[in-house]
């Protein structure tokens, strides 16, 4: 069995060598007069105020952040709903050109064609021949089709060739140096996705700015 050790007797006084007094217990004072207890009544009352001032300000720094917090994540929202609008408007104004497209290719069907014939006439204005393949070329197509190649400089012949495969307005024009052709199906398609992926590079920019923010 192990024995605890005894504890240290202790003095309460210690006198030095000439008998004064080194140290001593800092005895409890047990009477107070009025001006100690408005003092320490002043005191008590200047902690609690301190402590009170300090919780309120703790509760309105809480109340900052949930503000920010709530602030932030509205933003998060707003961005959003500001993305998807922009993509309804790009997609509405897609299908708009779309209709105005196919109405002006049923007002003007050889529209397209002669304007590729003008933009051609220096590549085309040396051959001797052209290949022209569209769908059901008519005779008001083969018409137009020789007008604008001779308005654009180009004296040789036009061959035309059945191609059931092209959609309405859809051509293709082959030379022996080169070759050109339009279809107003792709380039709808390439429309769209270049402007689906600027969105989505807007949108991930967005997001990157929002996370070092």
């Amino acid at each position: 069995m192990t024995a605890s050790p005894h504890k240290r007797f202790e003095f309460g006084t210690v006198f030095g060598d000439a008998g004064h007094i080194v140290s001593q217990p800092k005895r409890e004072k047990k009477a107070y007069t009025p001006e100690e207890v408005e003092a320490i009544r002043a005191a008590a009352y200047a902690e609690g105020e301190a402590s009170a001032t300090a919780r309120a300000q703790m509760a309105q720094a809480a109340a900052v952040q949930q503000m920010a917090d709530a602030a932030q994540a509205g933003l998060g929202g707003l961005t959003q709903a500001v993305h998807a609008h922009k993509e309804q408007a790009v997609r509405l104004a897609l299908a708009c050109a779309q209709k105005i497209a196919a109405e002006a290719l049923e007002q003007f069907p050889h529209a397209p064609l002669q304007a590729a014939l003008d933009a051609l006439a220096q590549e085309i204005q040396p051959a001797a021949r052209l290949v022209l393949n569209a769908r059901n070329p008519d005779e008001a197509l083969k018409a137009a089709a020789e007008d604008a190649a001779m308005m654009a400089g180009f004296a040789g012949q036009i061959q035309f060739r059945d191609h059931p495969a092209l959609p309405k307005g859809a051509f293709e024009i082959a030379w022996p140096d080169g070759r050109a052709d339009y279809n107003p199906s792709l380039v709808f398609e390439a429309l769209e996705r270049t402007l689906s992926e600027a969105l989505e590079a807007e949108a991930y920019h967005d997001a990157r700015a929002k996370g070092a923010a």
